[in-house]
């Protein structure tokens, strides 16, 4: 059992060809999903969504090399209701489309807050991240 989950932790950490993203998220559950992404830049901490990715399929949230230890990502379902992939992380999020500079008082700026989990690279310049049910 251990071997197995070993193994199932090391396919979430593969690095990706140079000639793709840098990091990657891949829907491997039933239902299309939305994912935002938050990192820590020169100017602070910024979250960005939204990327919709069909089951099966990916998408690219970071195009640059991974300079940072830890990303973090939250994910939600199109279908209303149905259970998200969330963390324990605060950043900002809207309803839209958005780019929001900073971690904070996300609902007095106008915007929710919505938890996100970590995605540690390990040193890794290129990481894909698989959701699953």
């Amino acid at each position: 059992m251990r071997g197995i989950i070993l193994v199932g932790l090391a396919a979430l950490l593969l690095p990706v060809s140079p000639a793709e993203a840098r990091l990657t998220v891949c829907n491997k559950s039933s239902d299309t999903v939305r994912v935002a992404v938050g990192a820590e830049e020169a100017e602070g901490w910024l979250s960005r969504g939204w990327w919709q990715i069909k089951p099966g399929a990916c998408a690219t949230v970071i195009e640059t090399d991974l300079t940072q230890a830890d990303y973090y990502l939250y994910a939600r379902p199109l279908t209303p209701g149905a259970a998200g992939w969330a963390g324990e992380y605060p950043f900002c999020i809207d309803a839209k489309d958005f780019r929001i500079r900073g971690d904070a008082a996300c609902e007095a700026r106008g915007h929710v807050t919505a938890g996100y989990f970590v995605v540690t690279t390990d040193g890794a310049t290129s990481v894909t991240h698989t959701l699953t049910d």
